[in-house]
This record gives C-alpha cells, structure tokens and sequence, in this order.
C-alpha cells in the first residue's frame, strides 16, 4: 500500500471511531462558543498517534486543546480537523468529515477529507489530481447563474450580509466547511461563502480548489493569504471560494451587513 492508500486507510479508520459516537454524544461547549465531543477528542488522539508514528519530524496542528507540535527546524506541518461540522455531528446529521491538510515550507501541499456517513472521500496529494471516491473530479465550467445555481454557505449568512432577490439559485448550509469546498472543487456547488475558521477548517479544501482552477478569497477583498494562519490566527472575515469568474458573479449580489456583530 503506497502513501495515498495509507491516508485513506487512516481516515477510514479515524471514521470508524467517529462513527461508535455517532448520535450517542453529550456535547460541551468551548471558549470559542462551538461544541466538542468525546469523538472530536478520540478522533484526534488517533489521528495524532498515527502522524507521529509515520512522520516523526513532521509538525501537527490540531483543532481541539489547542494542539501544536512543532519540531526544530521542521518544514512540513499537518492540520488535523478530527470531526468538521460538530454541530452537524451533534444533531445526528450526516454532513460532517474528518479532514487532514498538509503544507510544505508554508505552501498547502495535499489535502484529504472523509466523510463516514456517506462514504465520500476527497482527495489531493502532491501535485496529483482532485480526486472523489478515487476518481477525477473537476469544477463547474463558469456558466450564468440560474435556477439550479447553488450557493453553500455558512448557517448565518442572513445576519451577515444581504443577497440580493437578483439572485435566481439555492443557498444551501450543509454544515460543513471543508466539505462545502470539496463540493465546489469537485463541481457539486458553485460558490461557497466561508465563515471566520480556522486553518484546520481550510486547508484540507484550500488544497483541493487551488488544484482545481477555484479561488478563496475574502468576501470583497483580498484573496486569503494562508501564511496569516499558519501563526493560528482565525480568519479575519467572511470568505468566498470558487471559480473566479463564478465568485465575482456572486460578489456582485451580495452586500456585507456593516453592524452585525455576528463572529
């Protein structure tokens, strides 16, 4: 088994935990005012373990208890996001994954993110293709927005900005960033606006829609410099990912709210 069929076989396993706590989980709430669960932390003690194990030199960053491993003079450095969408996972819904991000002298290099309930599995390796379930996937072409047009997004977009009745698609929120990417990079979606995450919830998908031609961008700024986060600073505001064509398109019938106090 080569280094992409061990991934796999780590993220399938990582599932197998998640999935013994699935809709059988008290969740806790944290500082950032988000849940956590016994699985987000078995999931990540695994995956941790098993990083370790197979690149000992490497660094690690991981989502829960402010997990950072960094050797000396390390140039690679994995993101670990044991359960994206926990709120998701919470409500006994199917939309959440476990996501690993890696990136090479501050350059994000492959990405991966399995979701257990259903079975999918995205996939980047170093310079290899965009991969679901194992075979080639690409973007939308960039066409005019239309009836069937989706936008995925983030569950409080209504108290963030305003789109425009213009508009003549679907906004769905699956609850999941990285997946929301995935769906855009391998061309379920068009666009995906993104909350305020962190460098885990962006790495594995940034991977993914940088191979496919997609931009991730600030909500009408710039596009997002993933050195900023690599520090384990939150991204700063709304973003928006997709096509660049696409995403202007979409820039264009939405309209930040200047007050709405929402993180």
């Amino acid at each position: 088994m080569g280094e992409q069929g061990q991934i796999r076989e780590a993220l399938a396993q990582a599932g197998e935990i998640a999935m013994r706590y699935f809709r059988r989980v008290k969740p806790r709430w944290k500082a950032s005012h988000s849940y956590v669960t016994e699985a987000d932390l078995a999931v990540q003690s695994f995956l941790i373990c098993w990083l370790q194990r197979c690149y000992p030199g490497d660094g690690i960053i991981a989502e829960e208890e402010c997990c950072r491993i960094a050797p000396q003079g390390t140039r690679r450095l994995w993101t670990v996001d044991p359960i994206d969408g926990t709120a998701s996972f919470v409500a006994g819904l199917p939309m959440w994954g476990v996501g690993l991000g890696l990136t090479v002298d501050g350059v994000p290099t492959a990405g991966y993110f399995y979701v257990p309930p259903t079975g999918d599995y995205f996939a980047r390796g170093p310079g290899g293709p965009v991969l679901r379930n194992g075979d080639p996937a690409l973007m939308k072409a960039p066409a005019p927005l239309h009836q069937e047009s989706l936008l995925l997004s983030v569950s409080k977009l209504h108290r963030q900005v305003t789109l425009s009745p213009d508009y003549p698609g679907k906004v769905r929120s699956l609850g999941s960033t990285i997946g929301h990417m995935c769906f855009v990079a391998t061309g379920s979606a068009e666009a995906a606006v993104l909350g305020r995450v962190w460098l885990w919830d962006l790495l594995p998908g940034l991977v993914l829609l940088s191979a496919a031609g997609a931009t991730l961008k600030y909500l009408h700024g710039p596009e997002v410099d993933i050195s900023e986060l690599l520090t384990g600073a939150r991204a700063c505001r709304l973003m928006i990912c997709g096509h660049p064509d696409v995403v202007s398109r979409y820039e264009a019938l939405l309209s930040l709210r200047r007050s709405s106090g929402v993180p």
